[in-house]
């Protein structure tokens, strides 16, 4: 009777011991392909890099400059300002409420080069070397450079509108405080949803 006691208790040991070993395989399992996620991933950075590189071209060029001035120029004459273009010197001219004659002269400055630049270069050293659908990285790379340069064109738009109806002083005020504001919220927010983005998705995949 005592012999079965001892031989009943070692099983049972056993078996409990065979259980934990068991749920240790499980978890070291589960920690090992996470580990091997957290490998930053060279390829994808690189590319998104030189997407980021090739748009950089193309900002600098006059080509995107005369784009920028020529959509600023079209949006504000439908709003009912009178504008003029001149498309060899990339100039928006108009006259301002107390007939003051004004030009605003559309150079690389404004064409987004700076604001894109620097989301270019957090989004690939960051969203870039993550493990992911390098498709979805590229798609939302994309999206989220195009919207900045929407959001460039609008901030244009806008300088020059509050110009026209308060003054250079409100001009001042939206180029270089209110613009660079925006400028910083749109890179963090979308920069964040990026992240966001890749890691759910690679929760799921798990």
């Amino acid at each position: 009777m005592y012999t079965k006691r001892i031989t009943k208790v070692s099983r049972e040991r056993l078996k409990h011991g065979v259980s934990k070993d068991k749920s240790r395989r499980r978890e070291m399992s589960r920690i090992t392909p996470m580990a091997e996620k957290e490998k930053p991933v060279f390829r994808d950075a690189l590319i998104m890099g030189l997407i980021a590189v090739a748009i950089g071209v193309f900002l600098i060029l006059e080509y995107s400059w005369d784009m920028i001035a020529s959509a600023t120029y079209w949006i504000l004459k439908s709003t009912g300002v009178d504008v003029t273009y001149t498309r060899p010197l990339m100039l928006i001219s108009l006259s301002l409420r107390d007939g003051t004659l004004v030009g605003f002269q559309v150079l690389m400055e404004c064409s987004g080069i700076v604001t894109v630049g620097v989301f270019a270069a957090i989004s690939t050293f960051t969203v870039g070397l993550l493990k992911g659908s390098i498709l979805r990285k590229i798609g939302w790379f994309l999206l989220s450079i195009g919207l900045g340069l929407m959001w460039n064109i609008n901030r244009v738009i806008l300088a020059i509108f509050m110009a026209y109806n308060f003054g250079i002083s409100a001009f001042s005020l939206v180029h270089y405080l209110l613009a660079p504001s925006i400028d910083f919220i749109w890179i963090v927010s979308l920069w964040a949803l990026g992240m966001s983005l890749i890691k759910r998705r690679r929760m799921e995949t798990l």
